[in-house]
């Protein structure tokens, strides 16, 4: 399989209405969104909090275990992090006021355009950000052209009826504090609500279609991946790995073992300007 076969696929997937999009933070990171990615954060909340030298050593039992703190940290979801810290510091708020920011880029226009025309239905997202919603308000009403799930009272009540384009925010939203404080504990705790583990299989459920996965790194190691990597599904997933200057087509990544499917290394600007 060839790198432009991959994007035919893709866009033939849209053009039949059988591709829905998953997300992370690396469609938040090129400007003008210019949101930071979890190691960056994760390292920025390490460093104004180390100078306190309990809490250095709290973090370096908690997380290091004997490790390189820097090292082991980079596996140790963002989530966590912040749960961690917030039994300590007042951060919540501060970290969702970051997530309240920025202004939709070109791949958050590009979802909104193709869930505004009815091309794609569904989109996951465990980006905190507020941009692709910022993208459809331009054009669309929320609440009767498009919804967003990110509650655990909304996870519950999502069925498989049929309903407008929908934005499932899998981790919470910034808008929605108490949303991010329940994410927060269960990451923390090694788990995944009951709720959001059916949301997430009945997205990725038996049915035949396609996923587009975008700025996704797969590294949700305590929640997300083992639901994943316990899934059957019949769903074909695209996977975008970023990696400007290739254009590859290889194997899926290791959450993704059980699916059909292609990583695609490429410049994910290439494939967006396909699209």
């Amino acid at each position: 399989m060839s790198f432009t076969e991959c994007l035919h696929l893709i866009a033939q997937s849209a053009r039949s209405r059988r591709l829905s999009i998953w997300t992370g933070s690396g469609i938040s990171l090129n400007a003008p969104a210019s949101l930071p990615l979890a190691n960056e954060l994760k390292f920025c909340i390490l460093r104004k909090i180390c100078d306190n030298s309990s809490l250095h050593e709290l973090y370096e039992n908690r997380l290091a275990k004997g490790k390189d703190l820097g090292e082991k940290i980079k596996d140790y979801p963002l989530e966590a992090v912040i749960e961690l810290v917030s039994r300590h510091y007042a951060i919540l708020e501060h970290i969702a006021q970051v997530f309240r920011g920025g202004s939709p880029n070109k791949n958050h226009i590009l979802i909104a355009k193709l869930m505004r025309d009815g091309i794609i239905r569904q989109v996951l997202t465990t980006n905190l950000d507020l941009l692709i919603e910022r993208a459809l308000e331009k054009n669309l009403v929320r609440g009767v052209d498009f919804e967003v799930y990110m509650t655990e009272e909304g996870f519950r009540v999502f069925g498989s009826g049929s309903r407008p384009p929908t934005i499932i925010k899998i981790h919470g939203s910034a808008e929605n504090v108490s949303s991010m404080r329940v994410t927060l504990g269960l990451v923390a705790s090694r788990a995944l609500s009951e709720a959001r583990a059916k949301l997430l299989e009945s997205f990725l459920d038996s049915t035949e279609g396609d996923v587009l996965v975008l700025g996704y790194g797969c590294k949700d190691h305590f929640d997300i991946n083992p639901v994943l990597m316990r899934a059957t599904s019949k769903k074909r997933i695209f996977y975008v790995d970023h990696c400007p200057g290739t254009k590859e087509v290889g194997a899926l990544p290791e959450p993704f073992r059980n699916f059909a499917g292609f990583s695609i290394r490429c410049d994910t600007d290439d494939v967006i300007g396909y699209l």
